[in-house]
């Protein structure tokens, strides 16, 4: 019965991980610089990735491992052949999509989050968000970490003076309570024009799940809607949370929603914004991608928009044990109800 089981979750993964496999072509090919190098990079890409799964034989570490370095190179693909969308609403929200089915996704990325003053961004700074949302996320391990080994450390010899037990599950709870507060009010306070969903708001089920499996842990049996009891806003800083704006909205105080939904804003990229060659690097493989499609004179002017950040063509192992999507802001979730699948196998 669990071969039948593992089986038909490896289907599903593999049916998924397909599908996923698509999703940079949301980037439509015909606005790249060089459409048709595009479209090989993505079919190349695509075609390795699935190679890579069935290698897996069903082992959901390696079918991570392999959606990770498949995100990287969907990445190289933008940089050497699609580098005038890479500011774009696609480009931004296939870096979420990057981070919440790759725990060992870090910063920086090549191209994320965009400037403030770059041509063709996104109306929503999806960036800055998502970089709120990380932030928090670390924030919230920190300070459950820190509030477990308080009551670790000073565990007394008599069980009878161990004091109120009740105040190490509130600390616990206002952890994860600002945490996901963080995370959701940046949407409202980067983008308060845009609807909220789209600007972010739903990140923060990927980076604080309630339950397992899912690729990141958090506190059990937390529910966000419990925290309209059980945290004051004012500890969030105390905790050591901050977002850009330092606000922390309760469940039912977030101010109004916006109605716009996302677009790209006027302006051309007229050249790779790192210049000919970009050189990034995650886990422990490093990439180098050469743009094409470029003016030497149009280079040299993009100076300002230059992002910060030898690779082999093999899918490296990247499963990282600590848990550190367009315009369709969808399937996250469901993606990751796919990889959870595949993570129990």
């Amino acid at each position: 019965m669990t071969s039948r089981i593992s089986f038909a979750l490896g289907v599903a993964a593999l049916a998924g991980l397909s599908q996923l496999a698509y999703a940079q072509t949301n980037i439509t090919s015909s606005h790249c610089i060089s459409s048709s190098e595009y479209l090989s990079c993505n079919r190349d890409v695509a075609d390795k990735w699935g190679s890579c799964v069935d290698d897996c034989n069903g082992n959901g570490n390696c079918i991570v491992d392999c959606g990770c370095t498949a995100h990287q190179k969907y990445i190289n693909c933008m940089a050497e052949s699609c580098w005038n969308q890479v500011y774009s609403c696609e480009y931004q929200l296939f870096v979420q999509q990057y981070f919440a089915v790759c725990p060992s996704a870090t910063e920086p990325i090549p191209f994320w989050p965009a400037p403030d003053n770059a041509p063709n961004r996104c109306s929503c700074d999806l960036g800055k968000v998502l970089q709120n949302t990380l932030s928090a996320r670390n924030a919230q391990v920190n300070c459950v970490t820190h509030v477990t080994d308080q009551t670790i450390n000073n565990i007394p010899t008599n069980l009878g003076d161990l004091g109120n037990i009740g105040d190490i599950t509130k600390s616990a709870t206002e952890c994860a309570c600002c945490g996901a507060s963080a995370s959701i009010s940046s949407a409202w306070d980067v983008c308060p024009d845009t609807v909220p969903r789209l600007a972010g708001a739903d990140l923060w089920p990927v980076f604080f799940p309630s339950d397992w499996p899912n690729l990141y842990n958090s506190v059990p049996d937390f529910v966000w809607g419990t925290c309209d009891n059980n945290f004051s806003p004012n500890d969030c800083k105390k905790y050591g949370f901050n977002n850009t704006s330092d606000k922390f909205y309760k469940p039912g105080d977030f101010p109004n929603n916006g109605t716009k939904t996302l677009s790209n804003l006027p302006g051309t990229v007229t050249a790779p914004p790192s210049g000919t060659v970009l050189t990034w690097s995650q886990s422990s493989t490093t990439y180098t991608v050469t743009a094409t499609g470029y003016d030497q004179k149009a280079v040299a002017s993009q100076s300002e928009y230059r992002a910060t950040a030898t690779s082999t063509d093999a899918f490296a192992t990247q499963t990282s044990t600590n848990g550190a999507v367009g315009v369709k802001p969808v399937g996250v979730l469901a993606f990751l109800g796919v990889v959870a699948a595949a993570m129990v196998m």
